[in-house]
């Protein structure tokens, strides 16, 4: 099974986009720790590059990135465009990459027009424009535009359960790419804190003093027990 990382883009003085109450190295985090921690509970290994708001220079962000096999790039557009947009190397093949938009259009979510491209530098059409698909060797690094910061859905955006939808269309292509089944979160398992619990009772009485007199008994040999009152 592969090893993940999951890259929130920017932090510390670097903000990225910013635009009417949202700051994209806010968002950014959040999706790369939320990513990593739904991995782990799916029994995927996975990584994060930052864990709080630091200042993460390019060649320690892509150090960091090439010890694993794949990387998710955390980002959320600027430009007053709209829609989800993923960017990978010229180098890798793009199926990964169509598989987290084919999740993002069952879930209803927008994408842009061309959602899946690469970019070469102008002076080397041989090399990656963007450092993260450039600089991290042979990790294969997808970057994912979570929509834009200052487009038309800046509202639903500022909402949680919006973006973690967003997240859990990735997670749902991250699993296809490692052939594991998606469980959505919060699933109840025989194993949960939701599990069904089965209380012992001992016997029922009338008068107070014989219930308490039960209840000595049971504790001198070692059983936690208390009193229970009902009515009929």
């Amino acid at each position: 099974m592969s090893k993940w990382i999951q890259d929130g883009g920017h932090g510390g003085v670097d903000g990225g986009a910013s635009h009417n109450g949202i700051t994209e190295k806010v968002y950014t985090l959040e999706a790369s720790l939320y990513v990593n921690k739904r991995l782990k509970e799916l029994g995927i290994s996975s990584d994060v590059t930052r864990t709080k708001d630091v200042s993460l220079p390019n060649n320690k962000r892509t150090s960091i990135v090439k010890k694993y096999d794949k990387c998710i790039s955390h980002h959320f557009n600027a430009g007053g465009g709209t829609g989800i947009e993923v960017i990978h190397s010229i180098h890798a093949d793009g199926k990964f990459e169509k598989l987290i938009i084919d999740e993002f259009r069952k879930a209803g979510y927008p994408v842009r027009n061309t959602p899946i491209y690469t970019r070469t530098l102008p002076s080397n059409k041989n090399r990656d424009y963007y450092f993260m698909n450039r600089e991290t060797g042979s990790t294969r690094t997808t970057i994912v535009e979570y929509d834009f910061v200052d487009g038309k859905n800046n509202g639903k955006l500022k909402d949680r359960k919006y973006r973690e939808g967003l997240y859990e269309c990735l997670i749902k292509a991250i699993c296809k790419d490692e052939k594991k089944k998606y469980v959505t979160p919060n699933t109840k398992t025989e194993d949960s804190d939701n599990s069904t619990y089965y209380r012992v009772v001992t016997g029922s009485y009338k008068d107070r003093k014989n219930a308490d007199n039960r209840v000595k008994e049971l504790k001198k040999k070692g059983f936690d027990s208390f009193i229970d009152i009902y009515k009929k």
